[in-house]
């Protein structure tokens, strides 16, 4: 199930979550970004990126269900409605419309809480939405007790801080017990061509 959060209430009540705005007069872009204990990019073993979705829609509820979890909460950085593209690029629409299947509305810019039944499907379709620049903004998610603050990469890779040394220790035990890995090198590449560009993914305009 996926609930919807007011943007500003999400924001109150977890101020974990990066956020992001465009400053006219310096003609740039300002973040916020919480103060965080330790720094991961994991990765998976995936041939192709379909294969990679798939693994990313079973490792993070392992995840998420091993630390203690039952549901997490995403928000884009930047105030946007999720279906800013709604309609626009043939390939990334299909996974726009399970977000119209689940009642966001095309003004709605606020935070998603995903229970974890219903968070490998929501996985798939975000991992394919930001594939494809099919959602402008980047999408943080965190847990209830903000133990974690992460992200999803362009890349498939997912991005992810622990709040405090408790979280950090538990967060590497589950790790290490999953099918990610750590990259020690976090400058993310393309790894399902022979090309540095991303096949479907379109430009922002």
């Amino acid at each position: 199930m996926l609930i919807k959060i007011d943007r500003q209430d999400a924001i109150n009540k977890f101020p974990i979550l990066p956020l992001r705005h465009y400053d006219r007069k310096k003609d740039e872009d300002v973040f916020k970004a919480p103060k965080v204990f330790a720094n991961y990019v994991l990765t998976l073993p995936s041939k192709s990126y379909r294969g990679h979705q798939k693994l990313l829609g079973t490792q993070i509820p392992y995840l998420v269900k091993n630390l203690g979890y039952d549901r997490l909460v995403f928000l884009g950085d930047i105030d946007i409605p999720w279906l800013k593209r709604l309609d626009t690029y043939e390939n990334f629409q299909e996974a726009l419309q399970y977000l119209v299947s689940n009642k966001i509305s095309k003004r709605f810019n606020g935070a998603l809480q995903v229970d974890i039944d219903e968070l490998q499907t929501f996985i798939k379709n975000l991992s394919w939405l930001v594939r494809t620049n099919g959602i402008i903004q980047y999408v943080h998610f965190t847990d209830p007790g903000q133990n974690i603050v992460a992200n999803i990469c362009q890349y498939g890779n997912l991005h992810i801080s622990t709040k405090n040394k408790t979280a950090d220790t538990l967060f590497r035990d589950i790790v290490s017990k999953s099918e990610f890995t750590f990259l020690t090198d976090t400058n993310c590449t393309n790894n399902y061509s022979k090309t540095s560009a991303i096949k479907s993914r379109t430009i922002v305009v």
